[in-house]
């Protein structure tokens, strides 16, 4: 099987990325074939083993997110369409509905290969956050209805992206039953953690924090709801609060959050021991389709507080490896509380959440992964 994938971020850090870099390492140890066509700062093409890594500048970019390459108004960049199509994919990937992902639309419209769309983002919901938090000092009413607008416009644009799919993968069942919306069909590709990289060997035995620690990784926007964080934790003296990553709203939420801490962006061990080191994990988002680092804290050994909105509660039991709660000051409150006062309960649900990781590796998410696609293939041909 020789599988092309088309995304617009492969090299930045966040979810999609990281999933894809893991899916690459998988295609190397298992000897597959596997071509990944992304945006980069200038043409280029690295191979390592079987995986090949196509990049093609934009010509008109438009940046439309500060850490996302930018939107190409040209559509097809110089040379993709012929690289694209010289060689005979047994299937085609799409990861991300930007310029590359709408360019390759287009240039395989009529192509009778398998077409796999993968839903990683709720990108109309995100699209009413950003709306409705550059609209903040208009009425509410007339921001309701911009912000309603542009979130329907999206779903629009998403049934035109996803509507010659073969197959959309959603990452969990919430957002599966989200994606009816489509009209097409709908399987699940779960995600995985590396255990490990997120472990808690990593934790310094000999520095115990005097108060507990709740820490939050992601990126720092409006659309992760951390105006919840800033809202619980202005009041909060006997827990602490880290932050790890980076984003527009940093500034707001240092201004808000005088007393969090604040580590940026992080990789590799200094990652791996920031998440050991902490005590429990919190995550406000209502927007995230999965939430990777919901599983690489509890592969830390971290128990986890997630909202009742969106993937990320899929990943909790709850009372058992973590909780979930209403995205409400109070509910949330409540269990930062519970976690931070309650040792006893932080370990039993430490355990149980180290236990959960253990159960999704990404061999076993590409090992269905990939038996998805054979069985779409042998569809194809029958």
């Amino acid at each position: 099987m020789r599988v092309a994938i088309i995304t617009d971020t492969y090299f930045s850090t966040n979810g999609v990325c990281r999933t894809y870099q893991e899916m690459a390492k998988y295609c190397r140890n298992k000897k597959i074939q596997l071509d990944i066509f992304t945006i980069g700062k200038k043409k280029a093409k690295q191979k390592n083993k079987t995986v090949t890594i196509y990049q093609f500048p934009t010509s008109w970019p438009v940046k439309y997110y500060y850490d996302l390459p930018p939107f190409d108004i040209k559509i097809i960049p110089q040379g993709f369409k012929e690289e694209l199509l010289k060689t005979n994919y047994d299937l085609f990937h799409f990861a991300t509905p930007a310029s590359l992902g709408i360019a390759a639309r287009f240039i395989l419209l009529n192509n009778p290969k398998p077409k796999v769309g993968i839903f990683h983002t709720m990108i109309a919901e995100y699209a009413a956050s950003w709306t409705h938090k550059n609209l903040e000092k208009f009425p509410a009413a007339l921001k309701n209805q911009v912000a309603g607008f542009s979130q329907a416009t999206m779903w629009q644009f998403l049934k035109w992206f996803y509507a010659k799919m073969d197959l959309v993968l959603a990452p969990s069942l919430e957002v599966k039953n989200h994606l009816k919306i489509l009209n097409r069909p709908i399987d699940i590709f779960p995600h995985g953690v590396d255990t490990e990289k997120f472990n808690p060997r990593y934790k310094n035995s000999k520095t115990k924090n005097k108060i507990p620690v709740a820490l939050y990784v992601g990126r720092l926007s409006i659309e992760k709801n951390l105006d919840l964080l800033v809202k619980v934790f202005k009041e909060k003296k006997e827990v602490k609060l880290w932050l790890v990553g980076d984003g527009p709203y940093k500034k707001g939420l240092k201004s808000q959050l005088p007393k969090a801490k604040f580590f940026g962006y992080l990789q590799g061990k200094n990652l791996s021991t920031t998440y050991a080191n902490a005590d429990f994990f919190v995550f406000p988002s209502i927007t995230d389709t999965f939430g990777n680092v919901v599983l690489e804290a509890q592969a830390s050994g971290l128990p986890t507080i997630v909202t009742n909105v969106g993937g990320p509660q899929e990943l909790v039991k709850n009372g058992i490896n973590g909780l979930i709660v209403k995205p409400k000051t109070k509910e949330f409150g409540r269990t930062i509380d519970l976690l931070s006062q309650d040792e006893k309960t932080r370990n039993f649900m430490a355990k149980n959440a180290l236990e959960n990781a253990k159960q999704h590796t990404w061999s076993k998410a590409f090992d269905k992964l990939f038996a998805t696609y054979k069985k779409l293939c042998n569809k194809k041909i029958t």
